[in-house]
């Protein structure tokens, strides 16, 4: 039993591993042919492995439900588990849904495009201080300096879980294969577990190094090209507009004949 709730286990480990090294390298191609500016499928990999974990979690509570009902006759019990079980479900659907739909935060392409829209116009000095303020946000909260490949790879739980329960595979089928003889080949199947989960962590780090990488091209870019478009916008907005000074002169003077 133990054996097989370890295998369930690394299977949903190994579908996180999946998921981060396909993610990383599909939004890597979306943003290198510029079909993509924004990366949102990397940081939600971890909705595959969650909807797996609920398959998983719905099968063995169903399993328990129907112990509960048929043999141990027990219909109290077999309510509170299907209560949990769909409080389960409604979470996991709620996180999945509010981590897909939310709305993508501020970036040096938003502010790009927006002063793409007012170019050539004359833009109010408290609007020109706000993006100048954004700007300077977005600048603090970038980071200017690569991370360690050792520690982006540590430091992430899609890189870090699945081999070590690959490792909790192959001790408890150790065990199991001491204990009860003619399961050798389990010991083998934890050991291509293991093997398959480290390569597959190394490659979902270097993907998403890689990926962070394009990315940060991506903003260096969008920046200058943001820099550039605002310095533009202050000097249409610093230089005087023809004929003011006589406008306002003339209403002046109409002003004043209408008060005499």
């Amino acid at each position: 039993m133990l054996p097989a709730a370890a295998f369930a286990l690394w299977l949903v480990a190994l579908s996180l591993q999946l998921s981060d090294l396909g993610t990383a390298r599909f939004d890597a191609r979306l943003l290198a042919r510029g079909t993509r500016t924004v990366v949102r499928l990397h940081p939600v990999a971890w909705v595959v492995p969650l909807a797996a974990l609920v398959v998983v979690g719905l099968g063995i509570g169903l399993d328990w439900e129907a112990r509960l009902l048929f043999d141990d006759r027990d219909p109290l019990a077999a309510v509170v588990v299907a209560i949990v079980m769909l409080a389960g479900i409604v979470a996991a659907w709620l996180a999945i849904t509010i981590a897909v739909t939310q709305t993508a935060t501020d970036s040096y392409r938003a502010l790009r495009d927006e002063l793409i829209d007012v170019a050539g116009t004359r833009v109010q000095q408290e609007r020109l201080d706000e993006m100048h303020a954004r700007l300077s946000a977005l600048d603090d909260d970038r980071d200017p300096t690569p991370p360690s490949p050792l520690k982006y790879t540590v430091r992430r739980p899609q890189r870090v879980l699945p081999p070590l329960a690959a490792v909790l595979l192959l001790v408890l089928a150790s065990v199991a294969a001491a204990e009860h003889s003619g399961r050798g080949w389990t010991i083998a199947v934890a050991v291509v577990a293991v093997v398959l989960s480290t390569i597959l962590a190394i490659a979902g780090a270097r993907a998403s190094l890689a990926l962070l990488s394009a990315v940060r091209d991506t903003q260096i870019a969008y920046r200058a090209e943001a820099v550039h478009l605002l310095a533009e916008a202050e000097k249409i907005s610093k230089k005087p507009v023809a004929g003011l000074g006589e406008r306002v002169s003339r209403a002046l003077q109409i002003l004043r004949e209408q008060q005499n």
